[in-house]
């Protein structure tokens, strides 16, 4: 979602929370469910469009020495999904008080899409594994196209951003061991080391993450560097 789209999400929410609150403050006494739900379904809304707004987080590593990635950006949306979900639940009997059983309906059902979606994707985002990890060893992905590879089998690291949120990172692999030459220490790159011909290069998406493909590349390059050659840090 680009920034105009989440800016304008941001504010049509606000604005439909602030009929929520008037309605809840100056309407019929009737009315306070509608109200309620008003202002948790439209400030989910809003609150989604504003972590979309927010800055990328700093890349560092854990205390094992790694950089987990997980979906974090998900977790501020999976939130709001939940907000989402109350909203529609308090809606529900307000449809049915009113005699619209469709509408009464269509809000339990988004209580349960909403609500039961959210809780489920959360519990995996903290419980499941991450998408990635990167330390001394090596880069792993996980989940259905699970991967694994060891530093020595990199040949180069690349990164970049497709459109505004899309931003990756690319391992290029060889076919054999890569070797990294005692001249220029300081100066490695792919032409320093001898290897086989290229295979796919595992690549990582970050757009789930939170964090600037530029930092993860940074980080990456460095423990990459570190495990092909560890003089090369103490020049």
């Amino acid at each position: 979602m680009g920034a105009v789209k989440s800016a304008l999400l941001t504010l049509i929410g606000l604005a439909f929370v602030a009929m929520g609150i008037f309605l809840l403050v100056r309407g019929d006494p009737q009315d306070v469910t509608l109200a309620w739900g008003i202002i948790a379904f439209f400030g989910a809304c809003a609150a989604v469009g504003l972590v979309q707004l927010l800055p990328k987080q700093r890349a560092q590593l854990d205390r094992e020495g790694a950089l987990v990635l997980r979906p974090l950006r998900e977790v501020g949306t999976l939130l709001a999904g939940l907000a989402m979900g109350l909203g529609c639940l308090s809606l529900a009997p307000y449809a049915t008080a009113q005699g619209d059983t469709f509408m009464s309906y269509v809000a339990y059902f988004g209580a349960i899409f909403f609500g039961g979606g959210s809780t489920f994707a959360l519990w995996r985002v903290f419980n499941g594994p991450p998408l990635a990890r990167i330390d001394a060893h090596g880069v792993e992905t996980f989940g259905a196209a699970a991967r694994k590879l060891a530093w020595s089998e990199v040949l180069a690291i690349d990164f970049g951003q497709l459109g505004r949120e899309e931003g990756f990172i690319s391992f290029l692999t060889a076919e054999q061991p890569l070797l990294a030459t005692d001249d220029d220490d300081d100066d490695l790159d792919e032409d320093e080391y001898a290897g086989g011909d290229a295979r796919l290069p595992l690549t990582i998406s970050l757009a789930q993450t939170r964090l600037s493909p530029a930092e993860v590349h940074a980080i990456a390059e460095r423990l990459w560097r570190a495990a092909l050659n560890p003089a090369a840090l103490q020049h």
